[in-house]
């Protein structure tokens, strides 16, 4: 399928695609298994080789009584028709269906996701962050060009062709929609879910706007620095919410930063609040970060606590840091913990190393508040009803699928 253009959305009418039926043995003639990349109740992601091509490639296969062939092709479509930017997964031409299954191929990552190489509750170096930062922001910027909303940025939706960072591209487009429509909310909310999504009701749904996904992209970018999410839901009920909100209420005082965010820099503090603007009206545009880029995140009080916690990890633990160096000079990170999805479990686990994550020298008084943020985990789908992210991203490994821990998600239709 060519590339959208014009600044148009590409065409969600699928029913001129054309997707041939194989068996089984179909399937085998054309294509030897190498191995399985990840594994959920709503299909499976294989890395197979053209018998006659030897090319690879990762080959989606979606059971067909958990999804229909409309979101399947919609979802097809909308990858190929955007995957002429550089930084957007690309699909080939491979597109057909079994007696059980829907199937498309697309570009293998090697690397896996970047949810794999982020260290819990230490994060990136910041010169990975800002490579991922940047062609991120490019792919969101596209796809809000032609005016089309993700709706579902995260770390398991972002795949890596090398540990470093130097190349990344945005997947799974199965949520994507038009900028201006209006879809119902079903379930539940993740740490990337926008305010007004958390607070819209069942009945009257909410308005997609390119908004969804800076504030998105600005948990993301929280993550990638911290190993830790910033709240568990922009909500009201949240207490590390309430406490950034009531700081961006009060104008944003120096000297007065909730907890989570005295690691970083005034000028990281001026992106964040830009991206995390509580009114979508007054975010910024994903590329307005650029010009953060060239600025330091992270302040030097927090780098040295930051090692030295790692270091003292690093002599109780045998698990070596994945991430890679990128410029970095980044320590050995703790093994992966993975949260309760109970919010009295996730505050507990993080209780015994708020002061070190917090970057805060230990005689530094804290002023009272929650104890610590919840540690990273993968967010999986829970609700029976919208099996769209349960799909396993290509590239991710069937050892780290296996880890997959369940936790509610906001899910639209």
């Amino acid at each position: 399928m060519a590339c959208c253009a014009g600044g148009g959305a590409p065409v969600e009418d699928m029913q001129a695609l054309a997707i041939s039926s194989l068996s089984a043995a179909d399937v085998d003639k054309h294509y030897e298994h190498l191995r399985e990349l990840g594994k959920g109740t709503y299909g499976k992601v294989d890395l197979m080789a053209h018998r006659t091509q030897g090319t690879k490639m990762a080959l989606k296969f979606v059971t067909k009584n958990k999804t229909k062939l409309k979101s399947f092709l919609r979802e097809y479509s909308l990858t190929a028709s955007l995957s002429c930017s550089p930084f957007i997964v690309t699909v080939t031409d491979v597109l057909f269906e079994t007696e059980d299954c829907y199937v498309f191929g697309q570009e293998y990552a090697p690397a896996g996701d970047l949810f794999d190489i982020i260290p819990p509750q230490v994060g990136l170096p910041e010169e990975m962050v800002k490579r991922c930062m940047q062609q991120l922001g490019l792919a969101l910027d596209f796809m809000h060009s032609k005016g089309l909303v993700h709706r579902d940025v995260k770390p398991e939706n972002v795949l890596l062709f090398d540990r470093e960072c130097r190349r990344v591209k945005l997947a799974d487009f199965g949520m994507t929609r038009r900028a201006g429509c209006r879809v119902k909310r079903v379930s539940g909310t993740i740490p990337y879910t926008a305010p007004e999504v958390c607070a819209a009701g069942r009945s009257e749904g909410f308005l997609v706007t390119a908004g969804l996904d800076v504030w998105a992209f600005g948990v993301l970018v929280f993550c990638m620095l911290t190993g830790n999410f910033p709240w568990e839901a922009a909500a009201p009920t949240d207490a590390f919410y309430e406490e950034f909100r009531r700081w961006q209420k009060a104008g944003c005082p120096a000297g007065t930063y909730p907890s989570q965010w005295r690691r970083f820099t005034d000028d990281a503090l001026r992106m964040f609040r830009r991206l995390l603007a509580a009114d979508p009206e007054q975010r910024c545009g994903v590329k307005d970060v650029f010009c953060f880029i060239k600025y330091t995140l992270l302040g030097e009080l927090r780098r040295r606590a930051s090692c030295r916690a790692k270091r003292g990890e690093r002599a109780g633990s045998s698990g070596p840091f994945v991430g890679g160096g990128g410029g970095g000079g980044a320590c050995a990170a703790p093994p992966a913990v993975y949260a309760s999805s109970s919010a009295s479990a996730s505050s507990s686990s993080a209780a015994s190393s708020s002061a070190s994550r917090s970057g805060l020298r230990l005689s530094e008084p804290v002023a009272a508040g929650p104890l610590g943020p919840a540690c990273m985990k993968r967010t999986v789908l829970s609700d029976p009803l919208s099996p769209r992210d349960e799909s396993p991203s290509p590239g991710r490994d069937k050892t780290k699928s296996q880890m997959l821990m369940a936790t509610a998600i906001e899910i639209c239709v």
